[in-house]
């Protein structure tokens, strides 16, 4: 019988539509309140098998390959939980910047999971995916089926949002990073109860961009504007360049503006990358459309 060896795997990134930080937990994490929205920038991940030890290569030399790495440890965890005696040689083709707030390594860990999964027929549902996942990371689950979402806890209880979401966008990194552990730090408000994300306030359509001002509210935004200009000047260029609306991704670095006129969009591109960002365009990937793999 033919066995499958590899299997090639995109990894999607993510972007919040409004960021809620409730109380801190005795866990030392803080509830969330979010809607996370898969979109089509990704990673390229080539996970092969081998005889025994993990291994991961990277084409980004800032990206860690140690057991530190999310991909090694999604990995280590799935091999040791269903008693697999396999080593695994992960390749990582990063596109998605690091420390943006798009989600690069928690969906990179996922499809690790999801490539796993088929390429030793371990049959495991998603359920039980989503249970190895939340060991790994708060984001994590969220990957196994993408799509759109409301979140809560700590990103860890997932609610699909079944309505059609087809937004473009467009995403610029400032060329800095920021540490999600570091951001919580810095948060020194919560959101007030009554000022919650709730997905009945949230409409949407495939004509509409919907309430975006009622959505896109990130508690990041207001202490991480203050910490860093640049921030605060890319905000701006968005909104300028026809942005319907704007807001940073997670806690950062990355920001990403909302076009519901795609010649603007292309405009605004072409003025970012004139001033030496890095930008890319992307539009919503549905849960349909995930997972995207080609097995070897």
């Amino acid at each position: 019988m033919w066995e499958v060896k590899s299997i090639k795997i995109k990894a999607f990134a993510k972007v919040n539509l409004g960021l809620r930080i409730l109380e801190k937990r005795d866990d030392g994490y803080h509830n969330i309140e979010s809607i996370l929205q898969t979109i089509s920038l990704f990673d390229e991940l080539n996970i092969s098998l081998a005889a025994e030890s993990i291994v991961v290569t990277a084409n980004n030399p800032e990206l860690p390959l140690d057991e530190t790495n999310l991909c090694y440890k999604a990995a280590d965890i799935l091999l040791k939980r269903t008693g697999q005696k396999r080593g695994v040689i992960i390749n990582i083709k990063k596109n998605i910047p690091i420390g943006a707030g798009l989600g690069g390594g928690s969906s990179d860990a996922a499809s690790v999971l999801t490539g796993l999964n088929l390429l030793l027929s371990l049959s495991l549902n998603k359920e039980e995916l989503r249970k190895i996942a939340v060991s790994i990371g708060s984001d994590v689950p969220f990957f196994i089926d993408g799509g759109t979402a409301f979140v809560s806890g700590r990103g860890e209880k997932i609610e699909p949002i079944n309505k059609k979401i087809r937004f473009n966008y467009l995403i610029v990194f400032p060329g800095f990073s920021i540490d999600t552990k570091w951001a919580y730090e810095k948060i020194n408000f919560l959101t007030k109860r009554e000022n919650y994300i709730t997905i009945f306030n949230c409409y949407f359509n495939d004509s509409n961009s919907g309430n975006l001002e009622l959505l896109l509210k990130n508690d990041f935004e207001e202490v991480m504007l203050g910490e860093y200009v640049e921030l605060k000047k890319v905000r701006r260029f968005l909104i300028q360049n026809g942005a319907v609306s704007v807001s940073l991704s997670g806690s950062g670095s990355s920001i990403f503006g909302i076009f519901d006129d795609i010649m603007k969009m292309d405009n605004a591109l072409s003025f970012f990358a004139g001033k030496g960002y890095w930008a890319k365009e992307a539009f919503s990937i549905r849960s349909s459309e995930i997972p995207q793999f080609a097995l070897e």
